[in-house]
């Protein structure tokens, strides 16, 4: 998932002058998602699951400059979330200090891959449930730039075989860490642990529709260009 921003990147602390340019991103984009365990449970009692959800971004022209606007990853209507069972912790908490934050409320973990002027950053990532359905993705790296930001996204209703979708807007200055210089996300890896709250998990498994669970994962780039990548992952009753 190039979300360029969801991971902050690596630049080059010098900026080059033809680096503000952003030409069209041609990709090949891909989700890939584990959900386990994948027996599920029942809709009066889903059985908690781990979930992972891996966005890669290749670009096909190596010097195409662009960064992820805005992503929106759907998923199977047998999965549940009921972020309102668990503790939150706040956007500005995470950012500041998130040893602040409430106890049970980090939900997972996760690493990215930000590139920009020929540099690679290998970042780090931190999963807190947000109030009013929010998840809080907290960016973290040191070289070759210093990143640390929050990303928000937001859970809401989905349609047809999705039931719950995770909304993102990057925020510009993820988008351009520096001054004229667009990062690009080629890794966004996001692991939610199996984790339960008052008798509900966070994440859950309700059914098992046709012996299998769909995903897809739909992304803006900063060109106004647009990609989407599918997944499917094996489920039993």
């Amino acid at each position: 998932m190039r979300k360029s921003a969801l991971l902050a990147t690596a630049l080059s602390v010098v900026a080059v002058p033809v680096a503000g340019v952003a030409y069209a991103a041609t990709v090949d984009q891909s989700i890939d998602v584990t959900v386990s365990p994948s027996k599920a449970g029942t809709a009066k009692k889903p059985a908690a699951v781990k979930l992972k959800v891996d966005i890669k971004t290749k670009k096909k022209v190596a010097s195409e400059t662009f960064a992820t606007r805005s992503a929106v990853i759907s998923f199977d209507k047998n999965l549940v979330f009921n972020p309102s069972s668990f503790a939150t912790c706040t956007q500005a908490t995470v950012q500041a200090n998130e040893a602040g934050c409430a106890k049970g409320s980090k939900v997972g973990s996760g690493t990215a891959v930000g590139e920009a002027l020929g540099q690679v950053a290998n970042l780090k990532v931190s999963a807190f449930n947000g109030p009013k359905n929010t998840l809080n993705l907290h960016v973290t790296g040191s070289a070759p730039l210093a990143i640390d930001s929050v990303i928000v996204g937001k859970l809401g209703k989905a349609s047809g075989k999705y039931g719950t979708k995770l909304t993102v807007t990057i925020p510009a200055n993820l988008q351009q860490p520096l001054p004229g210089v667009f990062a690009t996300l080629t890794s966004f890896v996001t692991t939610i642990d199996k984790k339960t709250s008052k008798g509900k998990p966070y994440v859950g498994l309700k059914g098992c529709s046709g012996g299998k669970l769909a995903f897809k994962g739909d992304f803006v780039f900063s060109d106004g260009t647009k990609a989407s990548a599918t997944d499917s992952v094996a489920c039993k009753k």
